[in-house]
Formats: C-alpha cells, structure tokens, sequence
C-alpha cells in the first residue's frame, strides 16, 4: 500500500481535511499528516470550524498524525528528517504556499531523491518580496516540485513571476469546499418581501478590498425593488452602519454581520444573486473567493468583478463586470432581475460546477490524479 502525507498547519481547516479522508478512502493509500498548531485563521474561516486531532483519529482512516514540536531550530530540524523517515511516504501533498517554511523544510529533505512525488498548493497571487536568502533558497529547492495545485491562473503567474520554473507542471481550479446541507430553509431578512423584491447578497468582509462601496453605489442605480443584504463583518463596519444612516438607505440595505455557516446556507437560499466586486490593491487581488463556490452549490447565480480569479472560479456560473464600474455591475443585477432564463441558467450551471469543480470529492480527485495515485474501488466517503 502507498504511502501517502499531508504536510499543512491546515490540515484540519474542514475542507482539507475532508478531502485528506476522502483520498485515504477512495485510494490505496495509508495516509499520514505532519502539521504545526492551528493558525489563527479570518473570522470568515472560522465560521467552518476546526477538526479536533482528537476527533481526526477517529476517521475510518486511522492517520498517523504528527505535530511539529515548538523548540529551537535545530531540533525541529531533527524532528523533521526523523518524522520523515519514520512515515516514509511515497507521495506528498503539501497544503502551504510553495514559500512556507513548511514547504522549505519537505522539499530540502527530498532535494536529492525523486522516489517521492511532491506537489504543493498556491493559492497566493502577489508575492512578497523576501529577503535575498529566501529567494535563493526557494529557487535552489523549487524544481524539486513534481506539481502545483492553484486555485487559479493568476496565482501560478504570480508564483512564476516569483521565480518557479516552468518545469514545473501547473493545474488550476484545485480548491474544494464543503456543500450544504440536504434541508436549507430560508433566512428571516428583515426586509419587506411583500411586492416581489430582489434580494441582492453579499457576502465577505467588509472591508475596502471587498468592494462593499461599489456595490451599495450600484444600488443608487437600480429600482427600488432591489436590496441588498450583506453578511460578513470587518474594519470598515461603522463606515458601512454610517453609510446606511447617511444615505437613509435602512429599507433597501441590511446588514447580518458574521453568520456561522448553518445561518450562512439560509442566507444564500434567502437571496437572488450573489455579489462579489472585489477591488484589486497594489498587494492584494482575489485569490479564490470561498463564497462564490458556496453560491454556486446553492444554485445562486453570481455577478463578480475581474479582480483576480474570479472570472475563471465563476465560469459560466455569472456575469463578470470590470472592477469599480458601477454602471456595469448596476446593468448586471438588473440582467438578473429582468431575464429569468439567464437567472436560471446561471443557476444550473452554478450547482453543476460546483459539483464538478469545488465539491470535496472533485478536489480530493485532483490532488490524487496530481499525485498519481491508485485508486481503489470503494465507495467514496466524504460528502
């Protein structure tokens, strides 16, 4: 039986989780996890939780999973040859930026042996400038990598800017996340659905990369009929409580602040179309967007601006517009208040992506085919 590893002070985020069982389930593979203590994570991931190591060695699966000791560097170097001679895996899913300590430490342990297939994730698309021994030790070990797993094209452009060879192969779309539940009922809105309103949601921080502002200045341009509910929370939530005073905007613009992710399923059923309008700054642009996969396995059509990966993760899901046009995001919503046929394409096709592109089982399928793993005849066992 292979041996398979998951390096990642992730591993337990839900979604890499689930898709970590998923492989030792569907594959012939006995699977390992090396990973440090949980990162503080953004309140919109937290929303999904943390899977307990307690919990994890419950898992039909049964990991060997193994924590990085927090001492000197010397001895964690120590403690990372002996882990990995111990695990001695045949194949590695690295859940870390390819300039993660982490992912340093794993490929520099394997530098001189090509036995172990080794691909790593980037989900990042601006990289920082580090220090000139960082650069040179992430273009020293780099070629190591047998693959890639970005969530998007932007991000293997980015990382190549950055200095990955182009030996190494790339593929995109490797994200995965959770779909709801089989029953969803509708979240309370308080807003007056009596003549037939269009809820417009968004979901996210609020905050200015977000894009909140553009969109609230589109609903200036839109009927009456229209609103928009936003759930999420962030630094600029007294601007966004000021902004609906200021502009008396109370009965068309509600928000819910940060829903845990049972009451974020009822807000996705609850709304017509989902609004992403993310700005791009001079060091940040959408990476993914967790919650445009979210709408699309509730069937919620989208409408995102070009801002990074969100025109290639939205697909034939939405309407893309350019960033900051508020006249076209404006005529995008009214698109899919007014045409019921598009809205109900965008629909479909939404749950059918998601499905084939974001749910667990398709993205535990792409690390394994990037890996080359056998693939076993059972029953899968991840939702």
């Amino acid at each position: 039986m292979k041996r398979f590893l998951l390096v990642s002070k992730y591993a337990f985020y839900p979604p890499h989780w689930k898709a970590f069982v998923e492989i030792c389930g569907s594959y012939n593979v006995e699977g390992s996890i090396i990973s440090e203590s949980p990162p503080t994570l953004p309140d919109v991931h937290k929303q999904l939780g943390w899977i307990g190591p307690e919990e994890a060695k419950k898992e039909a699966c049964s990991p060997q999973i193994f924590h990085v000791p927090e001492v000197g560097r010397r001895k964690q170097k120590a403690w990372f040859k002996k882990t990995l001679e111990r695990i001695n895996p045949d194949s590695i899913w690295i859940q870390q930026e390819p300039t993660d300590a982490l992912t340093l430490s794993t490929l520099k342990y394997f530098r001189n042996n090509d036995c172990v297939n080794i691909v790593c994730s980037v989900c990042e698309n601006i990289f920082k400038d580090g220090s000139w021994k960082k650069k040179f030790e992430c273009r020293r070990l780099w070629p190591r990598l047998n693959g890639l797993l970005a969530t998007a094209q932007t991000s293997i452009d980015g990382v190549r800017e950055a200095g990955m060879p182009k030996t190494v192969p790339a593929r995109t779309l490797v994200a995965g996340m959770e779909g709801p539940p089989e029953s969803v009922s509708k979240l309370q809105i308080p807003v007056d659905l009596e003549h037939k309103r269009f809820v417009v949601g968004f979901a996210g921080r609020i905050c200015e990369e977000k894009g909140w502002k553009v969109l609230l200045h589109a609903l200036a341009n839109l009927h009456d009929h229209c609103c928009v509910v936003l759930a999420g929370s962030g630094p600029q939530d007294q601007l966004l409580t000021d902004w609906i005073r200021e502009k008396k905007l109370h009965d068309r613009v509600v928000p819910l602040g940060l829903l845990p992710k049972d009451k974020l399923w009822q807000f996705y059923h609850s709304v017509d179309c989902l609004v992403l309008p993310s700005l791009t700054l001079p060091r940040w642009k959408e990476q993914f967007g967790g919650v445009l996969a979210d709408a699309m396995a509730m069937g919620v059509p989208i409408v995102g601006s070009d801002s990074g990966s969100i025109p290639e993760v939205v697909g034939p899901a939405g309407l893309i517009v350019p960033e900051g046009d508020v006249q076209a995001l404006a005529a995008a919503i009214r698109r899919m208040d007014q045409e019921p046929e598009l809205h109900r394409k965008f629909s479909q096709a939404g749950r059918r992506r998601f499905l084939e592109e974001f749910s667990i089982a398709a993205y535990a399928k792409k690390i394994a085919t990037s890996l080359n793993l056998p693939h076993r005849a059972t029953k899968s066992v991840a939702a």
